[in-house]
C-alpha cells in the first residue's frame, strides 16, 4: 500500500526540523535588534530623499511659475 503524500510530506518536514541549527534566544534578540535598527534609518534615508525631492519639485514649478 503506498503512503498517503500529504502525512509523507508533514513527515519529511518535520525530519528537517529536527536537523536545523536554531539561534540562542541572545542571538535572536541581537538580530532582530539590528533588522529594527536598519529598518529604522532605511525609513530615515527614505524620507530625507522624500522631502528634499519633494521641496525641489516646489521651487522648480514656484521658478516655472514666475
Amino acid at each position: 500500500m503506498k503512503a498517503n503524500p500529504v502525512i509523507s510530506y508533514f513527515v519529511t518536514a518535520f525530519e528537517e526540523f529536527k536537523k536545523v541549527t536554531w539561534p540562542t534566544k541572545e542571538q535572536a534578540a541581537l538580530l532582530t535588534a539590528i533588522v529594527i535598527g536598519v529598518s529604522l534609518v532605511m525609513a530615515l534615508v527614505i524620507a530625507a530623499l522624500d522631502l528634499g525631492l519633494s521641496e525641489l519639485y516646489q521651487m522648480a514649478l514656484t521658478k516655472l511659475t514666475k
